[in-house]
């Protein structure tokens, strides 16, 4: 079983779009034609309650430290990290996805980096870390990227 970690902004001021992408992902996978594709999703929102989450994300939750724990295991944890860098409009920049997008690289982690923005897609940095850029979760699904990636690390099936 191939896990994926799917990082990207909390915020509640917009948490329906914060989760949203992440349920669409996982549904189209669960949905697969002929049984749930062989991909577990891991989720560093996955079973909170978000009337405890702030316009800062997870912080007031719980302790820094165990959010940065707890975000970092999941990494390690984790084949491929899909990293949505869409801030549905809110200001407060993505640093928390940023700092998951370096313990990736530095972990020889293959990242899906979805954004149509220019600032994130022409960055040095975050350009040489992703493997692949998509614009949207659309286009991440449409073009079956996990699925390359799962066929690429599983024993062939004819």
């Amino acid at each position: 079983m191939m896990k994926v970690y799917l990082a990207g902004y909390i915020n509640s001021s917009v948490m329906e779009q914060c989760v949203g992408w992440r349920k669409k992902i996982r549904q189209h996978y669960e949905s697969w034609p002929g049984g749930k594709y062989p991909v577990d999703f891991l989720d560093p929102i996955n079973g909170e309650d978000f009337t405890c989450i702030k316009n800062e994300g997870l912080y007031g939750v719980m302790p820094p430290h165990a959010i940065v724990h707890k975000d970092y295991t999941a990494i390690e944890k984790s084949d491929l990290i899909v990293a949505n860098m869409n801030t549905f409009g809110q200001t407060r920049s993505p640093a928390g996805t940023i700092c998951e997008l370096a313990w990736a690289w530095q972990m020889h982690k293959a990242i899906v980096l979805i954004t149509d923005e220019n600032s994130y897609i022409n960055h040095p940095f975050i350009n040489y870390f992703a493997s692949w850029i998509v614009s949207s979760v659309e286009d991440l699904l449409e073009k079956k990227i996990i699925n390359q990636f799962y066929k690429a690390w599983n024993p062939a099936q004819y």
